[in-house]
């Protein structure tokens, strides 16, 4: 099974540490209001949410909405142009986004539980956003019955879901380029979705309004990112520990195909999954080299266990614990664990999220 990139921790910090930079003003204080928003949900059980307003690419405020015992909230305030808002409403639950502009009334109804289903309208953009969660709740619905799933949660049926998603983004896009809603929805399931060529041209479509908006430049900025490690393109050099105590770069391993495994710790607790992999590098042992990187553990101080699995094994385990804040992973553009990309024996990327099958195919007659 396939840990992917949690994003509540990272909410968590964001709120702590706003909190502490800015000051957090109560929307039942503030006298000069030009936005209102209504919301009742159902499955709301904290007492305050958290508006996050991302008033520029670079530049945040945080409201505290008080919430009643039946869901309900009101949420008045003032914002001098666009605004791009995050609902945070506790651990487990997918922030909500809407969008505020002056003299904005927006209403929320729907369950908590549910984000993506969640029904936002008031204002044209918000709207257009309500409209396309209507044109294609069938998949939205599907996606939350895989996601509801958690650990028996199956990665190929929800890619296959997204993917179904960002093609009706890209529609989206082709139709009016030139609205806020679709470089939100492009956002929201584009990124990761679909290949990146197809990322790039749906960003050089966007005109007007769109193509000036704030998230726009953060898209662009992403492409230009990733387009680093897309199939093609030079493998990025890094230099991590091993579990041997020893300095080791990826060019150390140029003249012969790498496998570059992006991994855990509790990697070998997945039987199946762990005796796979072991064949699979028996089988092409003088073919591909295979370097595992487990990315939750420090070379510092090392678990003595994990060490010892590790020096067992017949291939190049490395150190990083910084997780998805781990240079090496930001370079390949990780997002889920385990992931694995293959490297040609020229350092050309090859090929991107392997499987262990389609590895053992593609070497079964060289």
């Amino acid at each position: 099974m396939k840990t992917l990139k949690i994003s509540t921790v990272m909410i968590r910090g964001l709120i702590i540490f706003s909190l502490i930079i800015f000051s957090v003003i109560s929307c039942t204080n503030t006298s000069d209001t030009n936005f209102t928003v209504e919301g009742k949900l159902e499955n709301l059980s904290v007492s305050e949410i958290y508006a996050v307003k991302e008033l520029t690419k670079d530049s945040i405020s945080i409201d505290t909405i008080t919430v009643d015992k039946g869901g309900k909230f009101t949420y008045k305030g003032k914002v001098e142009s666009q605004a791009l808002v995050s609902l945070f409403m506790g651990e487990g639950l997918k922030p909500l986004r809407f969008f505020l502009e002056p003299d904005y009334k927006v209403s929320i109804t729907g369950d908590a539980l549910e984000g993506d289903l969640v029904e936002i309208r008031g204002g044209r953009v918000n709207n257009d956003l309500a409209e396309f969660k209507k044109k294609n709740a069938n998949i939205l619905q599907s996606r939350y019955r895989v996601l509801a799933k958690n650990e028996n949660l199956d990665v190929s049926e929800l890619k296959n879901i997204n993917y179904q998603l960002a093609r009706c983004v890209r529609e989206c896009v082709e139709s009016d380029p030139a609205k806020i809603s679709a470089v939100i929805l492009m956002n929201d399931f584009s990124i990761n979705n679909i290949s990146l060529d197809l990322l790039g041209n749906d960003i050089e479509l966007l005109k007007g309004e769109a193509a000036n908006f704030y998230l726009t430049t953060s898209l662009k900025e992403y492409y230009d990112r990733v387009k680093i490690s897309m199939v093609g393109s030079v493998a990025p050099d890094f230099t991590l520990q091993s579990t041997r105590g020893k300095s080791v770069s990826l060019k150390d391993f140029k003249g012969k195909p790498v496998l570059l495994i992006f991994d855990l710790k509790d990697a070998p607790a997945n039987e199946a999954y762990f005796t796979l992999m072991k064949e699979t590098q028996a089988k092409l042992k003088d073919k591909v080299q295979f370097v595992a990187i487990v990315i939750d553990e420090d070379d510092k101080s090392p678990d003595p266990k994990i060490i010892e699995i590790a020096n067992s094994l017949d291939w190049t385990v490395l150190l990083d614990g910084r997780k998805w804040n781990s240079q090496t992973v930001k370079k390949y553009n990780v997002t889920e664990v385990p992931y694995m990309i293959l490297i040609s024996k020229d350092g050309i990327i090859e090929d991107r999220d392997v499987s262990f099958e389609a590895l053992l195919e593609l070497y079964k007659n060289k």
